[in-house]
Protein backbone atom coordinates (compact mmCIF):
# COMPACT_ATOMS: atom_id res chain seq x y z
CA UNK A 1 0.00 0.00 0.00
CA UNK A 2 2.86 2.13 0.50
CA UNK A 3 3.90 2.22 -3.16
CA UNK A 4 0.99 3.03 -4.37
CA UNK A 5 0.31 5.85 -2.47
CA UNK A 6 3.89 7.30 -2.97
CA UNK A 7 3.14 7.04 -6.83
CA UNK A 8 -0.08 8.24 -6.00
CA UNK A 9 1.57 11.44 -4.26
CA UNK A 10 4.69 11.79 -6.81
CA UNK A 11 2.47 11.87 -9.47
CA UNK A 12 -0.24 14.52 -7.93
CA UNK A 13 2.87 16.82 -7.23
CA UNK A 14 4.60 16.34 -10.81
CA UNK A 15 0.65 17.29 -12.58
CA UNK A 16 1.06 20.00 -9.73
CA UNK A 17 4.33 21.10 -11.08
CA UNK A 18 3.23 21.18 -14.69
CA UNK A 19 0.02 23.20 -14.43
CA UNK A 20 2.16 25.16 -12.39
CA UNK A 21 4.27 25.43 -15.69
CA UNK A 22 1.69 25.66 -17.92
CA UNK A 23 -0.70 28.37 -16.11
CA UNK A 24 2.46 30.98 -16.14
CA UNK A 25 3.55 29.85 -19.56
CA UNK A 26 -0.45 30.63 -20.80
CA UNK A 27 -0.39 33.80 -19.00
CA UNK A 28 3.07 34.77 -20.23
CA UNK A 29 2.20 34.12 -23.94
CA UNK A 30 -1.48 35.34 -23.80
CA UNK A 31 -2.91 38.35 -25.64
CA UNK A 32 -3.53 39.68 -22.33
CA UNK A 33 -0.22 39.59 -21.35
CA UNK A 34 0.56 43.22 -20.85
CA UNK A 35 -2.82 43.76 -18.27
CA UNK A 36 -2.48 40.12 -16.40
CA UNK A 37 0.98 39.08 -16.15
CA UNK A 38 3.31 42.02 -15.85
CA UNK A 39 5.74 42.92 -13.34
CA UNK A 40 4.69 46.16 -11.29
CA UNK A 41 7.48 46.65 -9.66
CA UNK A 42 10.53 45.05 -8.56
CA UNK A 43 10.36 46.15 -5.78
CA UNK A 44 7.32 45.46 -4.83
CA UNK A 45 8.08 41.55 -5.83
CA UNK A 46 11.63 41.79 -3.33
CA UNK A 47 9.76 43.45 -0.46
CA UNK A 48 6.67 40.21 -0.99
CA UNK A 49 9.73 37.83 -0.92
CA UNK A 50 10.91 39.69 2.41
CA UNK A 51 7.78 39.69 3.96
CA UNK A 52 7.25 35.73 3.56
CA UNK A 53 10.50 35.05 5.07
CA UNK A 54 9.94 37.52 7.32
CA UNK A 55 6.90 35.21 8.27
CA UNK A 56 8.33 31.76 7.98
CA UNK A 57 11.15 33.38 10.07
CA UNK A 58 8.60 34.21 12.55
CA UNK A 59 7.23 30.52 12.95
CA UNK A 60 10.23 28.93 12.88
CA UNK A 61 10.99 30.95 15.91
CA UNK A 62 7.88 30.84 17.54
CA UNK A 63 8.00 26.90 16.79
CA UNK A 64 4.67 26.81 15.13
CA UNK A 65 3.88 23.88 13.35
CA UNK A 66 4.17 23.54 10.12
CA UNK A 67 0.39 23.43 9.07
CA UNK A 68 -0.17 26.68 10.83
CA UNK A 69 3.03 28.25 8.88
CA UNK A 70 1.76 27.10 5.70
CA UNK A 71 -1.78 28.37 6.16
CA UNK A 72 0.10 31.70 6.78
CA UNK A 73 2.09 31.84 3.80
CA UNK A 74 -0.65 31.00 1.65
CA UNK A 75 -2.61 34.04 3.20
CA UNK A 76 0.71 35.91 2.48
CA UNK A 77 0.81 34.82 -1.51
CA UNK A 78 -2.95 36.04 -1.96
CA UNK A 79 -2.17 39.13 -0.25
CA UNK A 80 0.46 39.55 -2.37
CA UNK A 81 -1.47 38.31 -5.53
CA UNK A 82 -4.33 40.59 -5.07
CA UNK A 83 -2.00 43.78 -4.57
CA UNK A 84 0.47 43.09 -7.52
CA UNK A 85 -0.78 41.11 -9.87
CA UNK A 86 -0.66 37.70 -11.47
CA UNK A 87 2.82 37.19 -11.88
CA UNK A 88 4.13 38.84 -8.55
CA UNK A 89 1.57 35.27 -7.28
CA UNK A 90 3.38 33.17 -8.98
CA UNK A 91 6.64 34.13 -7.51
CA UNK A 92 5.34 34.23 -4.12
CA UNK A 93 3.86 31.26 -4.48
CA UNK A 94 7.53 29.34 -5.81
CA UNK A 95 8.73 31.43 -3.13
CA UNK A 96 7.01 30.10 -0.48
CA UNK A 97 6.69 26.43 -1.62
CA UNK A 98 10.66 26.89 -1.45
CA UNK A 99 10.27 28.17 2.03
CA UNK A 100 8.19 25.55 3.09
CA UNK A 101 10.90 22.69 1.71
CA UNK A 102 13.32 23.93 3.34
CA UNK A 103 12.49 25.04 6.62
CA UNK A 104 9.37 23.15 7.91
CA UNK A 105 9.11 19.74 5.96
CA UNK A 106 11.55 17.19 7.09
CA UNK A 107 14.18 16.42 6.83
CA UNK A 108 14.90 20.16 7.93
CA UNK A 109 17.65 22.18 5.69
CA UNK A 110 17.22 19.68 2.42
CA UNK A 111 15.52 19.98 -0.62
CA UNK A 112 14.26 16.57 0.08
CA UNK A 113 10.74 15.69 1.36
CA UNK A 114 10.28 11.97 2.72
CA UNK A 115 6.82 11.73 3.49
CA UNK A 116 4.13 11.52 1.33
CA UNK A 117 1.49 13.21 3.37
CA UNK A 118 4.14 16.43 3.34
CA UNK A 119 4.43 15.93 -0.58
CA UNK A 120 0.86 15.97 -1.26
CA UNK A 121 0.30 18.92 1.03
CA UNK A 122 3.09 20.64 -0.56
CA UNK A 123 0.93 19.94 -4.36
CA UNK A 124 -1.94 21.63 -2.42
CA UNK A 125 -0.05 24.61 -1.38
CA UNK A 126 0.82 24.62 -4.99
CA UNK A 127 -2.57 23.86 -6.53
CA UNK A 128 -4.40 26.94 -4.35
CA UNK A 129 -1.28 29.67 -4.37
CA UNK A 130 -1.19 29.19 -8.48
CA UNK A 131 -4.97 29.39 -8.45
CA UNK A 132 -5.41 31.80 -5.98
CA UNK A 133 -3.01 34.11 -7.74
CA UNK A 134 -4.79 33.34 -11.01
CA UNK A 135 -8.01 34.31 -9.55
CA UNK A 136 -6.98 37.64 -7.69
CA UNK A 137 -4.35 38.11 -10.16
CA UNK A 138 -6.63 38.92 -12.88
CA UNK A 139 -9.16 41.04 -11.83
CA UNK A 140 -8.35 44.87 -11.83
CA UNK A 141 -8.00 47.40 -10.08
CA UNK A 142 -11.13 50.05 -9.89
CA UNK A 143 -10.07 53.44 -10.65
CA UNK A 144 -10.88 56.01 -7.95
Amino acid sequence: MGGFTTGLVAGCLLGVCGTFLLLSLGAAFSVERARVFRLRSLPGTLLSAIVLLCIAAFCHRMAIGKDASMLLLLLAVLVVSKMEGLLNGLIATATAALILVFWFFPPVGTAMIKSSSDRLALALFLIIGTLGSRLLGRQERSAP
